[in-house]
């Protein structure tokens, strides 16, 4: 599910949990990072299904 937030918004949710977020420094972004390690992110997104 997508929803609008504000300029450079990024979350991961699943099942209303925060999973990852993108995060750093104005400077970090605006360079192109930030963003949380896809690894991880779908590490926890298994745990979840696991979970349920």
């Amino acid at each position: 599910m997508r929803e609008r937030g504000s300029l450079g918004q990024f979350d991961v949710l699943a099942d209303d949990t925060l999973i990852a977020s993108r995060g750093g420094s104005m400077l970090k972004k605006a360079l192109g990072g930030g963003w949380p390690d896809p690894e991880e992110v779908l590490a926890k997104i298994e745990a979840i299904q696991r979970a349920n």
